[in-house]
C-alpha cells in the first residue's frame, strides 16, 4: 500500500491485518519502487496523491514496467477524469475516501481470488523461467539465485519480451524519481549478463542501441 498519510496508512493496516491480510507500506513512490524491487505482492493499493510523485503516473510506469500485481485506487481524488486516467493507466478498481474499511476488505479479497498475484509465480521467455516469490532463474535443470536489482530487471524484460523495455522505465523501476549521478544501470546490466553467462552459458539480454535492453527469446528450450 502507497499511502502518504502515516494516520491512514496504520488505521488500514490494523483492520486488515485483523482479517489476516499482511500488509506492507510506503509513503513515497520512491519507497514504493524499493519495495517492489524486493518482493512480489499480491495486491498494489495506490493513492493519487503523493509527495513525490503523482500515484496514476506511478501507476503506469509500473505496468510498463512489468509489475503484473492488480492495482487498486484509494484516493480523496472523485473526479470521473481521475478515475478514467488511472484506468487508462492500469488499474483495474477505484475507490474514493472516505470508504467503509469493510467494502475495501471485500474489494481485495474479490480481487485476489480472480486476478493472477504478480503474474503468477513463474515468469516464462524462451528456454527460462523465473521463479517470482524465490528469486531464482531457471534454464534447464540448473538455477541461479539473483540479488533485488537483478531480479526486477529481468522481471520487467521477461515481461516485455520479445519487444525491448527503454532506459528510463528502467531507471523509474529501479530507483523511482532519485534517480543517481552517474549511469549504475549499464553496470547492472553487464554483471547481470555476466552472471547468466557463467551459470547457464548464454546471455540473452541484447542492447538495443538508442532505446534500451530486450530479453532475448530465440534461444532452444533446454528441456
Amino acid at each position: 500500500m502507497v499511502e502518504d498519510d502515516p494516520d491512514v496508512a496504520a488505521g488500514i493496516c490494523a483492520y486488515l491485518e485483523m482479517r489476516g491480510v499482511r500488509v506492507d507500506f510506503a509513503y513515497t513512490s520512491a519507497q514504493a519502487h524499493a519495495r517492489l524491487a524486493d518482493a512480489a505482492f499480491d495486491l498494489l493499493i495506490l493513492d493519487a496523491q503523493l509527495p513525490d510523485e503523482d500515484g496514476i503516473r506511478l501507476c503506469r510506469t509500473l505496468k510498463r514496467a512489468g509489475v503484473a500485481a492488480p492495482v487498486l485506487f484509494l484516493t480523496a481524488r472523485g473526479a470521473l477524469e481521475d478515475k478514467l486516467e488511472a484506468f487508462d493507466a492500469g488499474a483495474i478498481d477505484y475507490m474514493v475516501k472516505p470508504f467503509a474499511p469493510a467494502e475495501l476488505f471485500a474489494r481485495i479479497r474479490a480481487l485476489t481470488a480472480h486476478v493472477p498475484a504478480a503474474g503468477g509465480p513463474r515468469l516464462r521467455a524462451g528456454g527460462y523461467t523465473l521463479d517470482l516469490h524465490g528469486r531464482l532463474l531457471e534454464y534447464g535443470d540448473k538455477r541461479l539465485a539473483l540479488h533485488a536489482t537483478g531480479f526486477s530487471l529481468l522481471r520487467c524484460l521477461m515481461s516485455a519480451s520479445p519487444g525491448s523495455v527503454d532506459r528510463r522505465t528502467l531507471c523509474d523501476l529501479l530507483w523511482g524519481n532519485a534517480l543517481p549521478d552517474s549511469d549504475p544501470l549499464r553496470m547492472h546490466v553487464y554483471e547481470l549478463r555476466r552472471a547468466i553467462a557463467e551459470h547457464f552459458g548464454t546471455a540473452p539480454i541484447e542492447t538495443v542501441r538508442g532505446v534500451g535492453y530486450r530479453f532475448v527469446t530465440d534461444c532452444d528450450d533446454p528441456s
